[in-house]
């Protein structure tokens, strides 16, 4: 009986030190500090959970720190940093469910290694930073990748969210089950992915981009408008019945 009584108790412990027990608040735990705050520390990567409402990441040019803030509901934010991780999720397990805004304001010129959003119905959006990697995942909400230097992979998922992504980003992977896929660049990216099984996809392209490069597959209809028959990279564009349009940037370089 001691022996369970023992075993109980460390798991209890655990429980209060890594905040994974549902009934356990984060903040009583010790582990997350609660409220707007401001990081100095040397950060690599930003991990947010947040699963309702929305939440924008973007760069600043007047930010020393790492700012974050809500506003919204009642329910706080909780935030920590271990090693060179940013974690940023609610306060109350439980309690996710609360609509709320969550703003994540960078320096200026940093290059992170990833910033990683996991949502349930919240918008995500990305504005005016560099990252080596941007994975953005979410059941419901909307995803916006603008104006960003990302020099690896972009890997964007929504089910019924529509997704818009542009910037300089080497890498696309964008997929969504019945959301519309938007994709603005005037750079050519090295790989380009964007599938979709209901929702359309349209991607605004440099004029100078070989139209041989794409893979399309739909049995909704084509419209490809640019004229150059070179063969380059692989891009792969699938939706099983919506409209793929393959459009001319006229701004790009």
């Amino acid at each position: 009986m001691k022996r369970i009584v023992s075993l109980l108790s460390i798991i209890v412990s655990l429980c209060l030190i890594l905040g994974g027990c549902s009934a356990v608040d984060r903040i009583s735990s010790g582990a997350y500090t609660e409220g707007d705050t401001e990081i100095t520390d040397e950060i690599y990567k930003i991990d947010i959970e947040w699963p309702a409402g929305s939440v924008m990441v973007r760069g600043s040019t007047v930010a020393k720190g790492i700012i974050i803030k809500e506003s919204g509901s009642e329910v706080k934010l909780a935030s920590r940093v271990i090693g060179s991780v940013l974690y940023i999720k609610p306060a109350m397990p439980g309690k996710e469910a609360v609509e709320k805004s969550l703003t994540v304001i960078v320096p200026p010129d940093y290059n992170y290694r990833e910033i990683e959003i996991r949502t349930d119905s919240a918008s995500a959006g990305l504005r005016f930073l560099k990252t080596s990697r941007a994975d953005i995942e979410t059941v419901s909400g909307s995803i916006s990748v603008i104006s960003c230097e990302i020099d690896d992979e972009a890997e964007l998922e929504s089910k019924t969210g529509n997704i818009t992504a542009g910037g300089g980003i080497v890498d696309y992977d964008l997929q969504t089950v019945s959301g519309g896929i938007e994709i603005t660049t005037d750079t050519v990216p090295e790989d380009l992915d964007a599938e979709t099984v209901k929702g359309f996809i349209v991607a605004n392209l440099p004029g100078d981009i070989p139209s041989g490069s794409f893979r399309i597959k739909t049995k909704g209809q084509v419209i490809n408008k640019l004229t150059n028959k070179e063969k380059g990279n692989d891009y792969v564009f699938k939706s099983e019945t919506g409209v793929i349009y393959i459009l001319e940037n006229l701004n790009s370089k």
